[in-house]
């Protein structure tokens, strides 16, 4: 056989494998989408053939196939990777979603129409008597590439301790709210955000992983772990504000188990940071995921769990104006402490649950994880006498249950009178003994959860226990045998005896394969004729967690609805989501209507109903854009600012002191005296002279300010920018920009946004990770990364050969932040962004702290924007008195509406309103 026919043999046995393997994406690929795939996923090695054969000799569908096979490969997580816990919650509809966004109510009623476009789509009719508020769920949706969640070390920028192995868990991912806003005028608006913890804003500045996982990490490497997160971010865990929502106080919480309470803009679902009701709760005190409302006086009851130091739960209560009172903190061991999820209250009684879940540090000795399911650790309910109307709490009172016992969630509990005039506390949960904690491992899970079903002893199901507080007895039973969770009532009859109850129930199907938790149907529970309704979802599709909301003047304890997001796992890709609302009085008549929403609604935790006064809905709906429509040029004043940017100004005057004013004045500044002409700018003018100042300019620069002249029009920018604000080393490019007198058009990339940080991404081809900042040379076509080679080029090209001057140092620019209390992990994305057409036009230069308060806001809102410096010296300053009849900083143009400002507080105020979603 000659060598070119061995070829030939070669290359078209190669097509042939890489067309076959892509038929196996193929299916892969669908598996996938409808849930985590079990089918036959090309292996490793597979993938390198199809990367080193395709270029060479595969023909073009087979070149398909290398896309599609990496592209599997991309997103599916794999056992071996990822551990089975996490690639099965980073597949399916557990698979993150990366965009925010914000979407209205569409016209559109065709179902064929749905999820088109970024459109709210409503089929069905909400009902006439449905009242105004906010739908919102929250739930882990990881931040970065999937990539990222390997096994620990595996993933960019990570390194492995040696000790062992550290797997992603679910409970570890940010935290992502997902809304409907509900209005009187029978709109509905769509929105989903992050919860922008300081983890969040310190990972999304790393632009990796920082927190090492501790769920799921191997004994031997736990506290290695944990203490590696303590020296990198100051905590041993991360702060993902995931779990659950609560609305109490006028305030939105974001909660999670063992941290403080973030507080969230409950009508733009804007971070507004860690909760401190007005000052009085305690510092970094853990709060519960789950508090309650004292049906006595209205106050809300929490406690908090603390698994790292004691006392390791201290419990208290916060009046309806947003106050702590009444802390009581618990002590027990010093080492070891008792995992605590969720509890009760009833009219006079806060009861604490310690199941059987306990942390013992002891246990690493020998390997093992310090969290287990200890069989051998009998749980008890803890119960507190609570003052009604000061809500202070008396000496606990312990009550062993008959054996080791789970719950991570209670339906509610209330007190009884027996038939001997004992008192009784009745409480409703969801007993599950281990269930989920074994459920949830990296390793063996599929097989724990086999034998679990057929054993069908710790599966999730309703129980009640009887607790006699006069003799001590607990009695104890299971209620239903279906399997449950997230179980909800009226929330109107918490700490009350009520009748009924709503749970999703468990698709065992998806656990035994999958290992993911799934709700194929809805129950709705008879507490007191002990029956049951199920409502099932068709196949591939599931439920998340329902919310009753009460109908006004409702008369029966289940006159209201049910709403709920829902997922379609038959849909394309990963398939499609919409919130759902039920008569919670005729669950089995189905949806009464259907919101499709734009983006997917990953798999969560736990949902939230707000009602919306009139005020609040004024609102969400007011715009001030629309005011400035008729503006031309607004009249400047001098050294005028708002209350509410006091604290923003003085850290940046504080900023520019500490950089000796730095981009204040020109290169080769020097004063002199002309006879004064009242169209050219001045720093002082006297006696019919005017104080003139010069600067050196680099050739290029002479050249555009000889082209300026002759045509009358600022020059293009000839640079760009990928900047942000905060960060020392953009920090003196920028200084550099203003003292060369260059334009430059910036792209603003805040923490955590993505637009113009792909752009930079692919100009210096790294996708992992990008330092910052990022100059494009349009000019040369060249690329630079990071201060120092920017400001070489900069003073080379456009300073003729000069070197940067010392005072641009990074070190002193980073000093100088620091002094101004200004952080580079603040300077994060805030929430999405109406892009202009055309880029913004600055007017400023960088030692101003007006203008920096204005590039705050432009970079916070990822606005491209062209910067026209006019530092002390530029041309520039006569250019915009020539414009405007005078000279003042900032100054912003906006060409896509006319709109041209002066003054700080009005352009902020003026780009929320036009480029603000919200608007």
């Amino acid at each position: 056989m000659t060598a070119q026919l061995k070829m030939n043999v070669i290359a078209a046995r190669t097509n042939v494998q890489v067309v076959k393997v892509k038929h196996r994406c193929e299916v892969a690929q669908s598996a996938f989408n409808r849930r985590r795939p079990t089918a036959d996923v090309p292996t490793n090695e597979e993938c390198e053939l199809v990367q080193r054969e395709s270029p060479r000799r595969v023909a073009t569908a087979s070149k398909q196939a290398e896309v599609t096979l990496l592209s599997v490969k991309n997103i599916y997580p794999t056992d071996t990777d990822y551990g089975e816990h996490a690639a099965a919650f980073l597949s399916g509809n557990f698979t993150p979603v990366g965009r925010e966004c914000t979407a209205v109510l569409s016209d559109v009623r065709d179902q064929d129409q749905i999820l088109k476009n970024d459109r709210v789509q409503l089929t069905g009719t909400i009902p006439v008597d449905f009242p105004t508020g906010q739908f919102a769920y929250v739930g882990p949706n990881p931040k970065f590439p999937l990539n990222h969640y390997k096994k620990w070390g595996d993933g960019p920028g990570q390194r492995a301790s040696g000790l062992g192995i550290g797997w992603h868990h679910w409970f570890e991912g940010d935290g992502m709210i997902f809304a409907l806003t509900f209005k009187a005028d029978g709109s509905i608006i769509y929105r989903n955000r992050y919860v922008r913890t300081d983890s969040w804003k310190l990972e999304s500045m790393r632009q990796t992983r920082i927190f090492r996982p501790l769920m799921n990490a191997d004994g031997a490497t736990f506290l290695y772990n944990a203490a590696c997160n303590f020296v990198e971010t100051g905590s041993f865990l991360k702060d993902s504000a995931n779990t659950a929502l609560f609305y109490y106080a006028g305030k939105m919480l974001s909660l999670q188990d063992t941290q403080d309470p973030w507080e969230v803009d409950p009508h733009t679902l804007k971070t507004v940071g860690r909760c401190t009701f007005n000052g009085s709760f305690p510092l970094k005190l853990p709060f519960t995921a789950h508090p309650k409302i004292a049906p006595s006086n209205g106050d809300m009851i929490f406690f908090g769990f603390n698994p790292v130091s004691p006392p390791h739960c201290t419990i208290g209560a916060i009046t309806p104006s947003g106050n702590v009172r009444a802390l009581k903190p618990l002590w027990s061991s010093i080492v070891g402490s008792i995992f605590m999820h969720d509890f009760v209250v009833t009219n006079k009684y806060t009861i604490l649950y310690e199941g059987s879940m306990d942390i013992e540090p002891v246990r690493q000795i020998i390997g093992r994880h310090p969290l287990q399911y200890n069989e051998n650790r009998i749980a008890r309910f803890g119960l507190l006498p609570r003052d009604e109307v000061n809500s202070k709490h008396g000496d606990v009172v312990w009550y062993d249950c008959s054996s080791a016992q789970s719950v991570f969630h209670f339906v509610n509990a209330w007190e009884e009178i027996d038939e001997n005039d004992n008192l009784v506390i009745v409480i409703i949960g969801v007993r599950e003994d281990g269930f989920f904690h074994n459920a949830l491992k990296a390793k063996g899970a599929r097989d724990w959860i086999k034998s679990a079903t057929l054993k069908q002893e710790p599966i999730p199901r309703m129980h009640e226990w009887r607790i006699s507080v006069g003799s001590g007895a607990v009695e104890e039973t299971f209620l239903f045998n279906i399997a449950v969770e997230t179980p909800r009532i009226n929330d109107a009859y918490g700490g009350k005896r009520n009748r009924y109850a709503y749970a999703g129930r468990i698709h065992t199907e998806s656990l035994v394969e999958d290992a993911q938790l799934k709700f194929n149907g809805i129950v709705k529970f008879d507490l007191h004729e002990r029956k049951q309704q199920v409502y099932e979802h068709a196949p591939g599709i599931y439920g998340m967690e329902p919310q009753f909301i009460a109908r006004e003047d409702a008369d029966s304890e289940d006159d209201g609805w049910l709403v709920m997001y829902i997922h379609d796992e038959n849909g394309p890709d990963l398939g499609t989501s919409y919130c759902a609302i039920f008569d919670a009085r005729n669950i089995m008549a189905g949806p009464l209507a259907k919101i499709a929403v734009p983006e997917r609604v990953p798999y969560g935790a736990h949902a939230l109903w707000m009602p919306l006064s009139n005020s609040t809905e004024a609102t969400l709906s007011s715009s001030a854009a629309n005011t400035y429509q008729s503006v031309k040029i607004n009249a400047p004043k001098k050294y005028a600012f708002r209350a509410e940017q006091i604290e923003d100004l003085l850290k940046a005057v504080t900023v520019g002191v500490a950089r000796g004013a730095s981009g204040l004045f020109m290169h080769g500044w020097r004063p002199g005296v002309k006879k004064d002409s009242p169209e050219y700018y001045s720093f002082a003018r006297s006696f019919g002279m005017r104080l003139a100042e010069q600067g050196r300019v680099g050739s290029v620069r002479k050249k555009e300010i000889l082209d300026e002249i002759y045509t009358g029009f600022p020059a293009s920018p000839k640079l760009v920018l990928y900047d942000i604000e905060g960060n020392s080393e953009c920090k003196v490019v920028r200084e550099a920009l203003s003292i060369l007198d260059i334009c430059c058009l910036i792209k603003p990339c805040p923490h955590g946004a993505v637009r113009h940080q792909g752009e930079a991404a692919a100009l210096v081809h790294n996708t992992e990770t990008v330092k910052f900042p990022v100059l494009l040379d349009v000019s040369t076509g060249d690329v630079f990364s990071g201060a120092k080679e920017i400001l070489n080029h900069l003073y080379i090209v456009y300073l003729d050969g000069a070197r940067p001057p010392s005072h641009l140092s990074t070190k002193a620019a980073d000093i100088a932040l620091r002094v101004g209390g200004k952080k580079e992990v603040d300077s994060c994305y805030a929430s999405p962004t109406k892009m202009p057409v055309v880029p913004l036009t600055l007017w400023a230069y960088e030692a101003s702290p007006f203008c920096a308060v204005v590039r705050d806001k432009l970079c916070e809102m990822e606005l491209p924007y062209i910067l026209r410096p006019c530092a002390r010296a530029s041309v520039r300053r006569d250019q915009l008195q020539k414009r405007t009849g005078t000279f003042q900083v900032p100054y912003l143009e906006d060409p896509n509406t006319n709109v041209n400002l002066f003054e700080s507080a009005e352009i902020i105020e003026y780009i929320e309103s036009q480029y603000g979603v919200e608007s």
